[in-house]
């Protein structure tokens, strides 16, 4: 028959000494399930430890990633706002440059619109030829041109609103300049315009002839008629 082996039981036994002459050597018995505990104790100790080191390692990891991510996303940022502003600033120099156009179309057709209303007003010498000038002031104010040659002509732009025939003159052209002036020209030759017919400055309105030298010319301002010479002043 067998012998039934009996396990041995293992004791740890731990000894503290100095180095002193007189030194005691004192020992501790450790018994085998307090061993076994500790050792549990270091391996849990141990593990959380580890466990904890790989686990901040994974934060910092991820940690680390996100910052990346962070600051990429910064410079991408960073990078738009850069692309956007000089965007902004290409708008800024176009916006500029349109208003500099605009303002110089403005002022181009505040010009040309000043000059358009200067051509209706009744400033330019009625005739085409030199002419001794009578000034009447007393009634409706007149000048009388008494000319050689040439022709009577319109002062200004407007629209014949009238051709008749006069008692005093012979025949009778009056030119609405559309703006309150009017200009009215007495002569005894024939008309060479109709009612209704568009007039430029110098537009020809009588002819000269042996017979009808005389010009009775005068102007009118929003009703009341104003010496004509007052205007020819204007003009130089």
């Amino acid at each position: 028959m067998f012998k039934k082996k009996h396990r041995r039981k293992v004791s740890r036994i731990i000894i503290f000494t100095t180095d002193a002459v007189d030194a005691k050597t004192r020992q501790f018995r450790i018994k085998p399930w307090i061993s076994l505990l500790l050792t549990l104790v270091f391996c849990v100790l141990a593990g959380g430890l580890i466990g904890y080191i790989v686990y901040e390692g994974e934060i910092w990891n991820r940690d680390s990633m996100k910052d990346a991510e962070q600051q990429e996303k910064i410079a991408e940022l960073e990078e738009e706002k850069a692309s956007l502003e000089a965007e902004v600033e290409e708008l800024n120099v176009k916006l500029e440059a349109l208003s500099t156009a605009v303002n110089e179309q403005s002022q181009t057709a505040g010009a040309l619109q000043e000059e358009l209303e200067q051509q209706s007003v009744p400033t330019n010498y009625p005739l085409t030829g030199s002419a001794g000038i009578e000034v009447v002031t007393e009634g409706d104010p007149m000048v009388i041109f008494t000319a050689s040659d040439g022709m009577v002509v319109a002062s200004a732009k407007g629209t014949v609103s009238s051709v008749e025939e006069d008692e005093n003159y012979g025949n009778k052209v009056i030119v609405d300049h559309g703006n309150g002036y009017v200009s009215i020209y007495y002569n005894g030759g024939e008309a060479q315009v109709k009612t209704g017919d568009e007039v430029s400055a110098g537009t020809t309105i009588f002819l000269i002839g042996e017979n009808n030298k005389q010009l009775v010319y005068q102007i009118m301002q929003d009703g009341v008629y104003i010496s004509p010479t007052d205007m020819l002043s204007i003009n130089g």
